[in-house]
């Protein structure tokens, strides 16, 4: 794996919106936040992460196996959760997180929870690119000329993206205000790296990073 870059800029005070409401419809089968990397279900590595950072508050967006992600983050430092309504389009998800996270931060990170490359060096050096912007705007990460993940909002921006509504969404409101975005190029490809399809198991066991089911099962890639 390449390398993260850590970063030694002084941090923004940022909380955190973890995407983990997803059905894993390409996945064909099981649910891909429930896979194992290491031992551990894939959204816990990811909350585990942001909690590493350190970010707080984190509040995790949650799908139709609530019940099944609530359980693979027990024991973890105490985070809040919402639910989202059932959709296709994760903006829907986005909008219940920016609404249940109400603690005054000077950022927020919008986090997918299916890219398992990410590591807590990789959002320090994001955080330290987003203080070094002009506020009131969103960094948006790329990688050899791919849109990546996690984006960060100013929190300045929470308002108004959420009187946008969820079908225009933070994707849409920031497309809609071109000025406010930032964009940096990422230093390694986690930010673009994320697990939908099985293929994409397979190319992360391949780096060494393999995925599988939890308990006496054939692995998943």
């Amino acid at each position: 794996m390449q390398a993260s870059v850590q970063a030694t800029d002084a941090l923004p005070r940022a909380g955190a919106v973890l995407l983990a409401a997803g059905r894993s419809t390409r996945m064909g089968g099981p649910n891909k936040l429930l896979l194992e990397f290491d031992g551990e279900p894939m959204v816990r590595r990811a909350l585990r992460t942001l909690q590493a950072v350190p970010l707080e508050p984190i509040v995790v967006v949650l799908g139709p196996a609530a019940d099944a992600v609530r359980a693979a983050l027990d024991g973890l430092p105490a985070c809040a959760t919402c639910n989202a309504p059932q959709a296709e389009d994760h903006q829907v998800s986005v909008d219940a997180g920016l609404r249940a996270l109400t603690a005054p931060v000077d950022a927020i990170v919008i986090m997918l929870a299916d890219q398992p490359l990410l590591d807590a060096h990789d959002l320090r050096w994001l955080l330290a690119q987003w203080h070094a912007c002009a506020r009131g705007g969103a960094l948006v990460p790329v990688f050899a000329g791919r849109r990546a993940n996690p984006v960060i909002v100013d929190a300045a921006l929470r308002a108004p993206i959420l009187e946008a509504g969820p079908t225009v969404g933070a994707r849409g409101y920031l497309a809609a205000h071109p000025a406010l975005v930032h964009r940096v190029e990422a230093p390694n490809d986690h930010f673009v790296v994320d697990v939908d399809t099985v293929d994409d198991l397979a190319r992360l066991a391949e780096r060494g990073l393999r995925g599988t089911l939890a308990g006496p099962t054939s692995p998943a890639a």
